[in-house]
């Protein structure tokens, strides 16, 4: 299973919006993902970041002064991708 699928079972289950680090370390606790790299953090970061609008994930941060707070981003999973990430990708 790939990181990707993985945050994706996690997310679907979740009953609140998770961070970064509690969809890894619950992935892991399940062994939907094995890494022997030494930042499993920073791979699901890149899976989630790097995911497909159609993906269904939405990500929710509260703002900063130049980007996102540090520790406010927060994902989900959406069945349907919103209708404003699919208009802004040309899929209306």
């Amino acid at each position: 299973m790939t990181f990707l699928e993985a945050a994706i079972v996690i997310l679907r289950e979740a009953d609140r919006p998770l961070t970064n680090h509690e969809i890894t370390e619950r992935a892991l606790a399940r062994g939907l993902i094995q890494t022997a790299g030494k930042t499993p953090e920073a791979t699901m970061s890149a899976a989630l970041y790097g995911a497909s609008p159609d993906a269904g994930l939405r990500r929710d941060f509260r703002p900063g002064r130049r980007r996102a707070a540090r520790g406010s981003v927060r994902w989900t999973y959406a069945a349907e991708p919103s209708r404003t990430t699919a208009a802004a990708h040309g899929r209306t």
